[in-house]
């Protein structure tokens, strides 16, 4: 909904001056420069269209499953850069933010296990 919402008014942003493409560029004896510049909207337009419909395109190529796969890594991805953060924080600054031995414990056991998961999911997306 979104995407369509803005392609609609970047057409008519880019409808919009097509009396005045020709006042942007002076005469200069037989040539008028505001008609390259017109047709350079249409490249320019063309462009974006294509690419906002190849990216769709690609998008909507991909299986649900392997989807799935991609937003799974995706959190592991944060879950596992929350948790190495919290563990540098803690060697950084061991009064503000010091763990416990069974804190640090737990969080070196979750970096691990979250790696793990990272590998078997990157290893099922490129089997697939």
């Amino acid at each position: 909904m979104r995407t369509r919402l803005l392609l609609s008014i970047f057409l008519a942003g880019s409808l919009a001056p097509l009396s005045f493409a020709f006042a942007h560029g002076v005469t200069v004896g037989e040539e008028d420069a505001g008609n390259e510049l017109f047709w350079l909207y249409g490249l320019l337009f063309a462009g974006i269209t294509g690419f906002v419909i190849y990216r769709k395109w690609w998008v909507a190529k991909e299986t649900p499953e392997r989807r799935q796969m991609k937003r799974r890594l995706s959190e592991f991805e944060r879950a596992l850069t929350s948790c190495r953060a919290q563990l540098q924080n803690a060697e950084d600054y061991p009064k503000e933010c010091g763990l416990t031995d069974e804190q640090r414990l737990e969080r070196l056991e979750s970096v691990e296990s979250i790696q793990g998961k990272i590998n078997e999911i990157k290893m099922d997306l490129a089997a697939t």
